[in-house]
């Protein structure tokens, strides 16, 4: 049996290869994320952690020339590198678990630094792993397959990261942090095992000029193409400019959010069904965003998704600062925290409020980098927007952390709803820059 033969075995593929790469982000942003905080990780070295963690994502694009012009020819040429990214991720992410920091009697995460370089070395072979997913998808998916394709493989994804991070927390009662983390390397060796016995991709013949040599020249020209259009074109300089803000509010999903939850004293089971729940909602939005979007228009769509993201972060800075709840509370003996019920109860609604707006925005911010693209350049104009907007989240990541650890430990000294405050102004930057950003004119349609 070959998955790519039929269309449902490949919209299964595609599916279960986009579930495996949500797992170990929704394992590490969530459950070790939690973990952390649990023992006592200052936000800002959390923030930290969490950046340098996801870094390679902001820099994937660098594997595509080396995915395209490298590979055996007797195997499938993205199947072999799906294959061994796949292997990376499950040494990478085995070896980080058999070194999981300890706290020492000071308080100190005691070998946090290798967990992090296999963590770092785990998102290398990861991102290699979805070009290569995604230049598989591009050569066997027949364009009647792609819109289904593509929704099966994000929803997908979303169930991973749900998967890794609420699913992993929740198991945590049951089998402790380090019996439930095992769910994630197991699920990618099903994942593997099901690659190499049910995907065959046909042989490739060696093309001339194939190799480490054209990798680097295509990198090389990539950077020029990339730089020339952003800095000598209108739309590609605000393009580029749009692609480093956020676009709306982040707080309610990064480490802010990571960093706030326990110490309200929720319980990991109660983190674990909000995270849940959250990626049920955000799952939705994402479809009613693009379908919104078609109707009254990208820039107009964005607008309005942005600006409400804006509204549950608001209202939770609002809700917090009138109870009185500026900072986290002492922790108790256990590693818990006492329970602000009001608050739990707030925080909870603003949570889904926000995955509405922020599941909306999703792959509608993503399309309207497909329509500002210079068709000449498309594929490498939108795969760069797309490395920023992951570098995005990892300055998010980083700030956030900044923002709510004290002034004499080398943070900002905000106040929770401070902080929550300054994400909105970031959020609402998006706001000022889209308007100047005009859309590629349509191609006129032939009469007839």
């Amino acid at each position: 049996m070959n998955l790519l033969h039929s269309p449902r075995g490949r919209l299964g593929l595609f599916g279960l290869l986009y579930f495996g790469e949500g797992l170990p982000q929704g394992f590490v942003a969530t459950a070790v994320a939690l973990e952390f905080k649990r023992l006592g990780m200052a936000p800002e070295a959390l923030g930290i952690f969490l950046a340098t963690a996801m870094s390679p994502w902001a820099w994937k694009w660098l594997m595509g020339p080396i995915v395209d012009n490298v590979h055996l020819a007797r195997f499938g040429r993205r199947a072999q590198w799906i294959v061994l990214a796949q292997v990376g991720m499950i040494v990478g992410l085995a070896v980080a678990l058999v070194n999981f920091p300890r706290a020492s009697a000071d308080g100190e995460l005691l070998g946090l630094g290798l967990f992090t370089i296999c963590l770092v070395i785990h998102n290398m072979c990861a991102a290699t792993q979805d070009v290569a997913i995604d230049a598989l998808a591009v050569s066997v998916l027949p364009e009647s397959e792609r819109g289904r394709a593509n929704g099966v493989m994000f929803g997908a994804a979303q169930l991973g990261m749900a998967t890794g991070g609420s699913g992993v927390v929740a198991l945590k009662a049951t089998f402790g942090f380090a019996g439930a983390a095992l769910l994630v390397p197991a699920a990618l060796i099903v994942i593997l095992l099901t690659v190499v016995s049910k995907v065959r991709e046909p042989p490739t013949e060696r093309k001339s000029g194939e190799g480490v040599g054209a990798a680097v020249a295509e990198v090389a020209d990539y950077l020029r193409t990339v730089l020339k259009v952003f800095f000598t074109t209108r739309r590609g300089f605000f393009g580029f400019v749009l692609a480093l803000l956020p676009a709306g509010c982040l707080s309610l999903s990064l480490t802010l959010s990571t960093v706030v939850a326990p110490t309200l004293g929720m319980r990991d089971d109660e983190i674990a069904a909000l995270g849940l729940a959250t990626s049920v909602v955000f799952a939705l939005a994402c479809l009613t965003g693009g379908v919104l979007s078609d109707r009254i228009g990208r820039r107009l769509a964005l607008a309005l998704m942005a600006g409400g993201s804006a509204l549950p972060t608001a209202w939770m800075a609002w809700q917090m600062q009138s109870a009185g709840w500026l900072h986290a509370p002492a922790a108790l003996a256990d590693g818990t925290w006492p329970r602000a019920e009001a608050m739990i109860s707030a925080w909870q609604l603003a949570s889904l409020s926000f995955a509405v707006f922020y599941g909306m925005m999703y792959g509608v911010r993503s399309a309207l980098y497909m329509d500002i693209a210079e068709p000449r350049i498309a594929a490498t104009q939108f795969t760069a927007s797309m490395a920023l907007l992951n570098l995005v989240t990892m300055y998010s990541y980083w700030w956030q952390g900044k923002a709510l650890t004290a002034v004499e430990k080398g943070g900002w000294g905000l106040t929770v709803p401070q902080a929550l405050q300054v994400d909105v102004g970031i959020g609402l930057l998006f706001l000022l820059v889209l308007p100047l950003l005009s859309p590629r004119p349509a191609t006129p349609r032939l009469p007839g």
